[in-house]
Formats: structure tokens, sequence, C-alpha cells
């Protein structure tokens, strides 16, 4: 984004980063920005006391199980939510895991794009310039939008067995429409018990 800037709006910046996080980025580069930022985790300093526990056991039982941190742009204070969200989600594979996550990732890109583009769009901020890096609004013309219980249960082997062999049917050096599936086309939900099949199968 910094090498294609200026951007002549917000709606131009959010539709290029779209474009780049879905259609460009390597599947790598979605785990990466995953990596070090549990929202079960950081959940827990707004959680009460009877919560706590609870938020903890899933944050490890869904690491365990896909590989990444559960990423949600639902705000922390809203820690019961955040917590049915981790329950809801965990019964997924990772190929639809995955998708969840990138979107809610994206959603949360968005915020912060929404964020700075109000701090540059102040008095201060409204000069041009042709640094690299810097998003300047109206300097191009504008451009449209591309469009339980806390308690174990003995499950984090299967699970992590089940993550590993899920991990193997994708190149994380490519992007996801790189990656060529026998499920390609399916609908989430067809895609889902597929993947799920071919698992327990592994397994």
């Amino acid at each position: 984004m910094i090498e294609a800037s200026p951007f002549s709006s917000l709606d131009h910046a959010t539709s290029f980063a779209r474009q780049l996080w879905f259609k460009e980025s390597r599947i790598q580069s979605w785990l990466d920005a995953f990596s070090g930022q549990s929202h079960l985790y950081r959940a827990i300093s707004q959680a009460p006391a009877s919560l706590m526990r609870e938020l903890l056991f899933w944050d490890r039982k869904y690491r365990a199980k896909f590989g990444f941190e559960f990423i949600t742009s639902t705000e922390l204070w809203f820690t019961q939510k955040i917590l049915d969200e981790a329950k809801a989600r965990y019964e997924n594979t990772l190929v639809v895991e995955l998708d969840v996550a990138s979107r809610e990732e994206f959603k949360l890109i968005e915020h912060g794009l929404e964020r700075l583009w109000d701090r540059l769009s102040r008095p201060n901020f409204q000069y041009a310039s042709e640094t690299p890096g810097e998003v300047v609004p109206d300097s191009m013309e504008k451009e449209g939008v591309v469009s339980s219980d806390g308690s174990s249960d003995g499950s984090d082997e299967t699970t992590s067995a089940g993550r590993n062999y899920s991990l193997l049917s994708y190149d994380l050096n490519k992007t996801p429409d790189e990656n060529e599936y026998p499920y390609s086309g399916m609908s989430p939900g067809t895609k889902n018990a597929w993947h799920l099949a071919n698992w327990q199968h592994g397994t």
C-alpha cells in the first residue's frame, strides 16, 4: 500500500487493501498477521472472574486445533460474545476457519484505515505530497469500491493431529486462489463437510 499511495479516498484505499489481502497475499502472510494477537487471551483482561478460566481454556483449545490465534472483530469487552464465537467456530474445519479468520482480520484492517484516514483528513494534514507512503485525500480522482465449561476433555491431541493433516492441504507460499483443491467451487457448508470427512479418514 505504501508503494501504491497516495490514495484519492478512503474507499480507494479500502478497495486496494481488500484486493491485496484477499487476492494477492500468501496464506503465510495471513498466518503472520494472526500471530501474537489472540483476542480470546486479550479478552481475559475485560472479563469477569467467572469467565477468565473458560476464556483461557478455549484460547488454548482453539490454537491446538487450528495452529493460529483466534481473531474476531468483536469489541473485547463483549467477553461472553467472544467466548460464544470461539466455541461455535471451533467446530469448523481448518479450511473454513481460515476463511472466517481472514475476513475478521480484514474488518480490523478496515477499522484501522478509517482511523488513519480520519487523522490524515484533519486540516493540518490537508496538503498535496508526492512522498511515498503518505495517504493524501483528494490527490487523485475518486475511484469506486471493489466491491462449556472450563474442563479439559482430552481432545487436544486429536485436534492437533487434525490440524497437522489439514495444513498439508495448503501451499502457504501461495494465495488462497492459487491453491487448488478437489472441493473447488463448493459452497462453504459442502466444503466443510467434505474436509471433515477427509480429516476423519486421514486420522
